[in-house]
């Protein structure tokens, strides 16, 4: 229902009439177009920061004793555990703590701290259950450690990867409350244009922005949907 209603708001005027006027609005508009536009490259530069520092400490993790990685994997996913704003409030005293100014250094950290569980932990699920006899066979096959990493244990990781992406990806797309807070209002990103038209009573045209949001999501998820498809074969042809 809450979906039927933001595209019957994103299509009709505040008269109720069927209109595009919202989406033309949008993409005549240069700082929503900017917004739009740099709201992707923080959510893309978060994702890779994401993946450069997860991936190892999923491996790590995943070559460590059981009980061990246990213990480690939930010291990474206890500080979700905790509210969403406590934690990004926590950041912002941190950050006055050592007098180290707002901006965008410490909105990418707070995006990083914030999101890179949702990394770690898929690609450390798959990596557990990666079947240890092909890497057997491989070193049996005489290759060396690097090639064993890059032709059989990364290929393997690939759905671990992109599930790893897609749920940091689409989340820093939408959000808000980190921007606001960690840049005190000085970078606003996609998901505080939206949260300001709603607040506004702009109904008809956040609508119009939530479903040109809902799109950008669809198609990262249609992609992603894809990857794993043919990772999957390239890992079978494997």
């Amino acid at each position: 229902m809450p979906l039927i209603l933001i595209v019957y708001y994103a299509f009709t005027s505040a008269s109720g009439k069927f209109t595009l006027e919202h989406f033309r609005h949008f993409w005549m508009q240069p700082e929503a177009m900017h917004t739009f536009i740099f709201s992707i490259g923080v959510a893309l530069i978060t994702t890779v920061l994401c993946l450069l520092i997860g991936y190892p400490a999923a491996y790590i993790l995943s070559r460590m004793e059981k009980k061990t990685a246990k213990i480690m994997v939930l010291l990474f996913i206890l500080p979700m555990w905790i509210n969403f704003l406590i934690r990004t409030l926590a950041t912002v005293a941190l950050f006055d703590f050592l007098k180290i100014p707002l901006g965008q250094g410490s909105l990418y950290f707070g995006m990083v701290y914030n999101f890179l569980p949702f990394m770690i932990y898929p690609i450390y699920n798959t990596l557990q259950k990666t079947d240890q006899s092909l890497i057997e066979a491989a070193q049996d096959l005489g290759a060396n450690p690097r090639q064993v990493f890059f032709r059989t244990i990364l290929p393997l990781s690939v759905p671990g990867i992109t599930s790893g992406i897609m749920m940091v990806f689409m989340p820093v797309i939408s959000t808000f409350a980190i921007a606001e807070l960690l840049t005190i209002n000085n970078i606003k990103l996609f998901g505080t244009t939206l949260q300001e038209n709603i607040y506004n009573g702009l109904w008809n045209y956040g609508a119009a922005l939530s479903l040109i949001m809902l799109l950008l999501i669809g198609i990262t998820a249609l992609l992603n949907g894809e990857g794993n498809a043919k990772a999957a074969e390239e890992g079978g042809l494997i």
